[in-house]
């Protein structure tokens, strides 16, 4: 605990400890920083100097140059350094007091107060002049030759040297005080300390911090050797350093130092900062060695991880090729790793602002982009951040489709401080998507002509076997022209996605009948299917304003899912009921399930859940991704929420009027 924060538990304020210094008889004064600038002197030191207080903000070779040659700003400085008291007794001093020259001699005291960093604060000097004292003592052995004619002076001097006896006293009830304080704030302090005497290091002090890094109680240490009250030491340096410390005087240092220290019956391994010091008597020689520890295990292993984390993140990073950025908004200041500087044509140590960024992204995205990370930085967002957009490098005009990912972080006000993220190269991405979705578009027409004359084909041979008795007949029929149904719907998926991209996909709204719509569906399902057992929950007339067509494509596309992805037998609900202005339908199956980390991106283009149970069952990864495009034009919400081995449920949100946006 620092001195500051000692008076402050006590009442004191600094400006009372000045007044009060200020009031005493005994000169004192106090120096701040390494120069001794005066920070402090009262009317007793001033005096003492013969000075007045102009001296007082100035540095002490300044205010009393005449001790220039002489000893004392070395000692101060010396205490300054080291932390460690000076006290001296009839000690001479030249000073220059009303012009003229004199030698006086002074006990005086410099006492180090120390901040809880156990660096200096400040020094405060105090002294006592005891010239007359020393002369006193002279005139004594004088009196004894002139005792008869020198009486009534000695009985003067007798009544001085008692005043002076009862200031001694004074001052040694103080310099107890003041060890008994700073043993108070050696058991306070929030680092372990120890302080070993002698030679053989006894243990003089050892405060609650230490003894709980060293694992002891204080009997157990407190007056034996340091070598021998803790054993676990054996064949590990610190008896050696504290031997080397004791006899060169020379402090040790250690930090992070990784140390065996005793735990319960046996050993733990710790890491820990620590300094030996000597310490020294008042005639200079080394009488001890004080011990300051703080353990910093669980920062140290903290640090390390997050060490291990960045550098795992950053070879995550390499490996995928991403760039990242950093956008601070209160400064502008953008920047990136030398990816995103190679993408934009900058050099390496090229500092960045937002503007020469936006100046690299092609002009027709430009705008868009500067909306997304206002939209993304302003208090009602939710902090994320997404586009995609192309920038032109600078250097090789190449030109690239990016796609940016991104959050905000916020400071404890909710302020925002940073937009983060990353940068990933999607030009060649989309040109194979483009490519897939070219053939696929050209395939799907190419194979419409001839699907839809074989279903003619299949159709008139239905027709035909009706009269026929034949079973099996029928069903081979029947199974065929299903695969013929599974393949066109296959090929119209195909064929929106190319609309879709091109723009030409239509939502033709028109208000039709939903129950009835419904009761179609459970009709055709019920009737094609017979390996798993269904549910259809009809509720009141709704009149809805959409398209038909593309509804009844979306139902039928999750129930196809769940029937694809549940076992036979199983139990499929398929419902729907209105909320408000809203009409929610639910399928909800009981097979597989979806794995948490791909909930999230099964709406994506020809993307597949990577699951071992799911690789057998076809499919390109289109339908779902459909189903959101065709719920978004109508201003709706697909949702899903599945548990891996217990189901699945899809759930459809849709404004019955088609107007309102579902949020």
């Amino acid at each position: 605990m620092s001195t500051q924060e000692t008076l402050s538990d006590k009442s004191f304020s600094a400006d009372l400890l000045i007044k009060a210094l200020a009031l005493s008889p005994s000169p004192a004064a106090i120096y701040s920083d390494e120069n001794m600038l005066i920070h402090f002197a009262n009317e007793g030191m001033l005096a003492l100097w013969g000075k007045d207080s102009s001296v007082i903000g100035k540095t002490l070779m300044e205010a009393l140059p005449e001790l220039e040659g002489q000893p004392f700003l070395a000692l101060l400085r010396e205490v300054w350094r080291t932390g460690k008291d000076y006290s001296v007794h009839e000690a001479p001093a030249k000073l220059i007091k009303n012009g003229i020259e004199t030698l006086d001699f002074f006990d005086y005291e410099y006492k180090a107060i120390t901040d809880e960093n156990n660096k200096t604060w400040c020094i405060l000097n105090t002294a006592l002049e005891v010239t007359a004292r020393r002369e006193f003592l002279q005139q004594i052995k004088e009196k004894e030759e002139r005792e008869h004619s020198l009486n009534e002076e000695m009985a003067a001097t007798l009544e001085e040297l008692t005043a002076t006896n009862e200031e001694l006293s004074s001052s040694l009830r103080q310099l107890a005080e003041s060890k008994e304080y700073i043993r108070t704030i050696i058991e306070q302090a929030p680092v372990g300390i120890a302080m070993l005497k002698g030679p053989e290091h006894i243990i003089e002090i050892a405060n609650p911090a230490i003894l709980s890094i060293w694992g002891r109680t204080e009997s157990e240490v407190i007056g034996y050797p340091h070598e021998t009250a803790r054993p676990e030491l054996r064949d590990q340096p610190v008896n050696n350093w504290l031997r080397d410390v004791y006899q060169s005087g020379k402090p040790k240092i250690n930090t992070e130092f990784t140390v065996k220290l005793r735990h319960n019956d046996g050993l733990r391994e710790a890491i820990v900062n620590s300094i030996y010091q000597p310490f020294f008597s008042s005639n200079g020689e080394i009488s001890g060695v004080l011990m300051i520890i703080e353990e910093i295990t669980e920062q140290v292993l903290a640090r390390r991880k997050n060490e291990n984390d960045q550098s795992m993140l950053a070879l995550a990073i390499d490996a995928g090729e991403l760039a990242t950025f950093y956008y601070q908004p209160a400064t502008n200041l953008f920047s990136g790793n030398n990816l995103l500087k190679s993408w934009f044509g900058l050099a390496s140590d090229e500092n960045l602002d937002l503007s020469v960024a936006i100046s690299a992204i092609l002009p027709e995205d430009r705008d868009r982009v500067s909306t997304a990370i206002a939209n993304s930085l302003a208090t009602n967002s939710d902090g994320n951040y997404f586009i995609e957009y192309k920038i032109q490098n600078k250097a090789d005009h190449k030109i690239r489709l990016l796609q940016a990912n991104g959050r905000v972080f916020y400071d404890q006000d909710g302020n925002a401080l940073s937009l983060n993220g990353t940068l990933r190269d999607i030009t060649q991405q989309k040109r194979e998507e483009e490519r897939k979705d070219d053939f696929m578009g050209m395939v799907s027409h190419e194979l419409k002509t001839p699907l839809t004359s074989l279903k003619a084909y299949l159709q008139l041979l239905q027709r035909k076997g009706v009269q026929t008795e034949s079973t099996m007949h029928h069903t081979i029929i029947e199974k065929s022209v299903k695969q013929v149904d599974y393949m066109n719907s296959m090929i119209n998926g195909f064929l929106n996605v190319s609309r879709l991209d091109s723009g030409q996909m239509h939502i033709e709204k028109t208000v039709f009948d939903f129950k009835l719509l419904f009761s179609e569906i459970e009709d055709e399902i019920l009737s094609t299917n017979h390996s798993r057992n269904f549910i259809f929950r009809k509720s009141d007339d709704i009149s809805l304003t959409a398209d038909r067509d593309k509804i009844s494509q979306v139902l039928h596309n999750l129930i196809g899912n769940a029937i694809k992805y549940s076992p036979f037998d199983t139990v499929i609900t398929v419902e729907y009921a209105t909320d408000g202005n809203d009409l929610k339908i639910s399928v909800q199956d009981y097979g597989i399930g979806i794995p948490e980390d791909d909930q999230q991106q099964i709406f994506d283009r020809y993307y597949r859940v990577k699951d071992q149970n799911s690789r057998s069952i076809a499919g390109f990864g289109i339908g779902l991704y459909l189903c959101k495009e065709i719920i978004d034009l109508h201003s709706g919400k697909i949702n899903v929420k599945s548990t891996k081995n217990e189901g699945t449920m899809f759930s459809v949100i849709l404004p019955i009027d088609g107007k309102k946006q579902i949020k």
